[in-house]
């Protein structure tokens, strides 16, 4: 596993795993939201997101701009991953995490940085990491998971 920290975040880049990237059911804390990804439903996700982070707690600048990290994955899947896949929207006691996985190819350790001026796309990744707590990319031949986590306002962890 590779660990990139970058601008506070953190970033962690694992594969390949098992027979595909990582495994989505190995996680902790209540399912808020699972939906299937697919280019049409991208707007609507967006929208399930927003309503059901803000319900977990989530609000303000830290609503919006995670609910722009998980669209910024979507958008990956839709356009990099295969075009369809999988949201899964979690919250624990501490924070709220959103999985979004796809079912292609899988992926390298791709750098997460700014592309130089003036290039067109290649944002979403960077954009994630800045705006979460957390970023890790499981990758793998039959897939990846991208998984962005928030903690909830008001809340300290116990570590």
């Amino acid at each position: 596993m590779v660990i990139h920290r970058m601008y506070g975040a953190q970033v962690s880049w694992r594969g390949p795993v098992g027979a595909g990237g990582g495994d989505p059911d190995d996680v902790r804390g209540v399912t808020l939201l699972s939906e299937s990804i697919t280019e049409v439903a991208v707007t609507r996700l967006r929208h399930a997101v927003a309503a059901s982070a803000g319900a977990a707690g989530l609000a303000g600048d830290g609503l919006e701009d995670f609910v722009l990290a998980v669209h910024e994955l979507v958008t990956n899947v839709v356009r990099h991953g295969g075009g369809s896949g999988r949201l899964r929207l979690l919250c624990d006691a501490v924070s709220l995490s959103c999985q979004v996985i796809d079912h292609g190819p899988g992926t390298e350790d791709v750098p997460i940085a700014l592309p130089r001026p003036g290039t067109p796309g290649h944002r979403g990744l960077w954009l994630a990491q800045q705006l979460t707590d957390s970023l890790v990319i499981d990758s793998g031949p039959h897939g990846t998971t991208a998984t962005v986590t928030a903690r909830l306002p008001g809340l300290q962890s116990s570590g």
